[in-house]
């Protein structure tokens, strides 16, 4: 009985704060046009170095490009479920995504994450990024 209850505790646990990785296209036709260089805008000098660190933004990055990658950050303390709350399960904040064309919103993606934002974190939302959007690299 005791293990089906560490393993019920388990789920929800996990289910409280996943890594899971939010997105939504808000403009179907721009989003499949080809994107060959990102400007970056961000609130968070350290998390705009990580981001910048990534071997496909270092190629796609320019300060003059009229599209923006804009990255907001936000350090929370706790997750919103009740239930990962009575567990004390909890993450660190989250980091958004968005690309910007002509002062436009075209695409948003996000995803929480818990300790310090890595590389690796970094490159999850990039991957997606690449996945969802046409990019041309130089």
């Amino acid at each position: 009985m005791a293990k089906y209850f560490a393993m019920f505790l388990t789920i929800i646990f996990l289910a409280g704060c996943d890594k899971k990785i939010y997105t939504k296209i808000y403009d179907e036709k721009e989003a499949k046009k080809p994107i060959s260089c990102l400007n970056i805008k961000s609130d968070n000098l350290l998390i705009e170095d990580v981001i910048k660190k990534s071997p496909f933004i270092k190629k796609l990055y320019k300060k003059e490009c009229p599209v923006v990658l804009k990255i907001t950050s936000h350090y929370v303390t706790s997750c919103s479920s009740a239930r990962a709350k009575a567990l004390g399960s909890d993450f660190d904040g989250f980091v958004r995504f968005e690309i910007i064309k002509n002062e436009k919103l075209v695409y948003r993606n996000q995803r929480d994450f818990k300790g310090s934002f890595t590389q690796d974190t970094a490159e999850t939302l990039i991957k997606r990024l690449k996945k969802d959007l046409n990019f041309i690299v130089p």
